[in-house]
């Protein structure tokens, strides 16, 4: 297995690229879905962001013990096959090319395309990109054809931009990282200072904790999602012994912040009833409120870039994943998946196929949205594609911060804190959020759902490797 790609990602863009990934969509469209678990308390809320920052803070400290000891292709593929073997890291990456990355590629597109449509006031059902067609049928906001126009569109641009221009897409995450970074800490300062964080943060309660905090485990398991990409780059960053250990130890602290800082001003200044009601509109509402019209449309450009950062960082990471297959002959076709194209140093047959996936995905999200609301296509009733694979994720999570203490146990590491205090609290934080999966109706489903799915991967999987 020989990387062909070069070494061209600093410190500043594994940061940024943790940062751009977590930070961007699920913090915006998800703060109603978290206050609406836990019956509208922010205490609770707050205190689940807490919880479920546990995940990915010692999450990453664990995984900087595994991206130490080895940087080769492969991020999650390589420390499974670390701890427990190619098989499991063979389905790991498997889960995350069919059902990790590209769900949440395609919503992310989607959720770019909204809040984009929002800012240039393209919300009415008949426009599309600022013309107006009357044959248009009436989908309500955010469905309308417009939406799913710009959803596509976006999605191909970034997979041009990522295939043809690498070093620029680098470059554009960082940049997205800033300004992201920017506008949340302006909107939570703005909020905790000049609207009533007391009235709205009653501690009290905290004795309402049950179901409610592990539900809203789910969608705040969203919101932190992603920060796992970033190893799957570790063989195009520089010195990754060093620098990835870093981002993964630093990144997860300022996301933790940042999203409490963000939930606790928005309230502040809204109420939770407000943010409820508002939902995915609330951040636009709490802008214009402050900063009027034209703040109003300044941030929600940020919140734009925001989103497009996220969308960005998961194909840079995503394209990568059959490649790191293919250079394991884990995949029909692996000469073709480890190919790079030595003008663009990207593998384009990798790049081609998570577009296609992404596709895929995108046009089952359309079917479980406008096919159910408009069409009543009740097969597809009650699932939301970009939360189907989020408890597995954290189980092939937890598998790993278990391997890093089996590793302890038999003196494959050496420090105590890191080899078993670390992943036991990132165990303790991952299950937390697979627990409040499992209280999804939907989670027999998905979980049926992403079994046939693995299972047929090992059907595909190449009998000589």
């Amino acid at each position: 297995m020989e990387n062909t790609q070069k070494r061209k990602f600093g410190l500043l863009t594994t940061v940024a690229m943790i940062v751009g990934i977590v930070i961007g969509s699920g913090i915006f469209f998800k703060t109603d879905n978290i206050l609406s678990a836990v019956g509208g308390s922010v205490a609770l809320g707050v205190l689940a962001f807490i919880v479920g920052g546990v995940g990915i803070v010692f999450g990453g400290l664990t995984i900087a013990v595994l991206a130490r000891r080895d940087e080769n292709v492969g991020g999650l593929i390589t420390y499974c096959e670390m701890t427990w073997g190619k098989t499991l890291g063979y389905l790991a990456g498997w889960f995350q090319t069919t059902l990790y990355y590209p769900p949440l590629v395609a919503v992310i597109a989607w959720v770019s395309a909204m809040y984009g449509s929002m800012l240039f006031g393209w919300t009415d059902s008949k426009i599309v990109l600022g013309m107006t067609f009357d044959f248009l049928p009436e989908w309500p906001f955010p469905f309308t054809v417009g939406v799913w126009v710009i959803s596509l569109s976006v999605m191909i641009l970034f997979f041009i931009f990522n295939a043809f221009q690498t070093k620029l897409a680098g470059q554009f995450q960082s940049l997205a990282m800033i300004i992201k970074v920017s506008a949340l800490i302006i909107l939570g300062f703005t909020g905790i200072v000049f609207g009533n964080p007391t009235t709205v943060v009653q501690f009290a309660d905290w004795g309402m904790i049950g179901g409610g905090l592990f539900l809203a485990l789910v969608p705040i398991a969203y919101a932190y999602d992603g920060w796992q990409v970033a190893p799957s780059v570790a063989h195009e960053i520089k010195n990754p012994k060093r620098n990835l250990p870093l981002a993964l130890t630093f990144a997860p602290l300022l996301i933790m912040v940042i999203y409490v800082a963000y939930f606790v001003g928005i309230n502040a200044v809204l109420g939770p009833t407000q943010v409820l009601e508002l939902g995915d509109g609330a951040v636009s509402a709490f802008a214009q409120k402050f900063f009027g019209a034209v703040g109003y449309r300044i941030v929600l450009t940020a919140v734009v870039i925001s989103v497009l950062g996220t969308l960005n960082g998961l194909i840079l990471g995503y394209i990568r994943l059959p490649y790191a297959l293919g250079l394991r002959n884990e995949l029909p076709l692996s000469n073709k998946f480890a190919s790079v194209d030595s003008r663009t140093d990207i593998p384009m047959f990798s790049a081609m196929f998570t577009f296609v996936m992404s596709l895929f995905w995108l046009a089952l999200h359309f079917a479980t949205t406008v096919g159910v609301i408009v069409y009543g296509w009740k097969v597809f009733s009650g699932i939301s594609v970009d939360e189907l694979s989020i408890i597995l994720i954290y189980i092939f999570m937890v598998l790993i911060y278990l391997g890093v203490m089996k590793d302890f146990l038999i003196k494959k590491v050496g420090n105590w804190i890191q080899g078993f205090v670390f992943p036991l609290l990132a165990v303790i934080g991952a299950s937390t959020a697979i627990y409040g999966g499992f209280l999804s109706p939907m989670v027999a489903t998905y979980l049926v759902i992403c079994l046939i799915v693995i299972v047929g991967g090992l059907f595909i999987r190449p009998k000589t490797r």
